[in-house]
């Protein structure tokens, strides 16, 4: 029965939504992507339209707003992961201060964003917010931007390491697969550019984008992040990455 049924999808796109819906970064990825739609959304009606007071504005706020706060909730926790990349900081041997770095960035970020979360969502009372003060929301914006810059400093060797691989392979089925990374490095270097920009615009920064430019950033990023996680997560099917998404970037 269920061994027939699966075969029966197998390759189809029930399969592939199938794969896809069991990783839960793709859940959270489409997520911030429904998120900043309705902000978007809601924006527009309100202010290029002159409807802020119609229900859709705000029903489209609450969504926005419900859906961010249930992906901070669903990302509690998430530093934790990033000590299985210790051993990749350890085995670095060209630039180990830079994959260093992009380590300690990565893990305060994520630390920072649950402090907040845990204090801004009730879990806590918000006087045990004090290890961060009033502007946790703040800090945590600032610590993310960093961690933007230095993870997209390091993309960008990745990117020069794994063009290296590329120019050399001859194998067609392995030059395939070392595309497919490729193109995880180049979604990842959008999100980080777009993710960067919007803190910065939260944070008040003269250069940084306006409002809109700020929404529109979240967007792109919940975009090039979901985008990333639909090419690695694209059902296989016991046959290695599936080409079926091509091109490779776009």
């Amino acid at each position: 029965g269920k061994l027939k049924m699966a075969s029966y999808y197998e390759g189809t796109w029930i399969a592939h939504m199938d794969a896809l819906g069991k990783k839960s970064e793709w859940r959270d990825k489409t997520g911030k992507v429904i998120q900043y739609s309705a902000k978007l959304a809601a924006f527009v009606l309100e202010n290029d339209l002159d409807m802020g007071d119609h229900e859709a504005a705000t029903r489209l706020k609450k969504l926005s707003k419900w859906v961010g706060a249930s992906r901070k909730i669903f990302k509690l926790g998430k530093f934790l992961k990033h000590f299985e990349d210790i051993e990749e900081c350890m085995d670095e041997k060209t630039y180990p201060a830079l994959k260093w770095a992009d380590f300690v960035m990565n893990m305060a970020k994520d630390i920072t964003e649950n402090i907040e979360t845990v204090t801004k969502y009730g879990f806590l009372p918000k006087s045990y917010g004090i290890i961060m003060g009033k502007s946790a929301e703040d800090i945590a914006d600032f610590t993310k931007m960093v961690q933007c810059l230095v993870s997209f400093v390091n993309g960008l060797v990745e990117i020069g390491r794994m063009e290296e691989k590329i120019k050399s392979c001859v194998d067609i089925k392995k030059l395939k697969k070392l595309n497919l990374k490729n193109s995880f490095l180049y979604w990842a270097q959008i999100k980080y550019l777009t993710d960067g920009l919007k803190c910065a615009a939260s944070l008040g920064y003269a250069w940084a984008p306006g409002k809109r430019g700020a929404i529109i950033c979240g967007l792109l990023a919940g975009l090039a992040d979901a985008r990333k996680q639909t090419l690695k997560n694209w059902d296989k099917s016991g046959k290695g990455y599936t080409v079926a998404i091509d091109p490779y970037l776009f």
